[in-house]
């Protein structure tokens, strides 16, 4: 019932009703089939509610299990890290995530993640390179338009308008009519 009640709020969107539940029902179970997708979704809970650590916390023990989910529980660890400001441990878990789970869902997502912390963290030559990564092994991800236009925009705002022009000029050819494409030309106007 426990676990049945705290679905029920988690999908209303309740997280803290949920929490309750799915903490009540952890608590008495021992082994379960549901144990582990219990404790994932009072992990996203707490993920939601902005209480990181206990996320984290959550997130550790599926990756001290067996669970078919490790690789989504060390990609929000890692990007929970970020929200407590610790990303030199974003930058950190992000890196493992890739060696550790090379072929996950959420491999080119770590990537964007991880570049994204390297330009907030003005490491902009470890940016380029993982956006670099991720789009030579990702070529289909859905972050190739917006990565190209990152580095597009890295190299304008370093005064490095030529290779700027040329990243601007790729999205624009590759990504016709997208979002990415129309601030990649607005970009480059700005240049001209």
């Amino acid at each position: 019932a426990e676990y049945n009640l705290g679905y029920a709020a988690y999908k209303l969107k309740n997280y803290s009703t949920a929490n309750t539940h799915f903490k009540s029902y952890l608590s008495v179970v021992k082994d379960d089939a549901k144990k582990t997708d219990a404790t994932l979704r009072l992990a996203d809970g707490y993920f939601v509610t902005k209480q990181y650590w206990p996320a984290m916390e959550m997130y550790n023990s599926i990756l001290n299990s067996n669970s078919a989910y490790k690789d989504y529980a060390a990609y929000q660890k890692g990007i929970s890290y970020g929200f407590v400001g610790k990303n030199d441990k974003k930058i950190d878990d992000l890196t493992k995530f890739g060696q550790f789970f090379p072929t996950s869902q959420y491999a080119d997502d770590a990537l964007f993640e991880l570049g994204n912390t390297y330009v907030n963290e003005n490491q902009v030559d470890k940016a380029i390179q993982t956006y670099d990564k991720l789009i030579s092994n990702y070529k289909t991800s859905s972050y190739v338009a917006k990565t190209i236009l990152k580095q597009g925009l890295i190299h304008y705002n370093n005064g490095k308008e030529d290779l700027a022009i040329t990243k601007f000029k790729k999205v624009a050819a590759e990504f016709p009519n997208s979002p990415e494409a129309l601030e990649a030309v607005s970009t480059a106007r700005l240049i001209y």
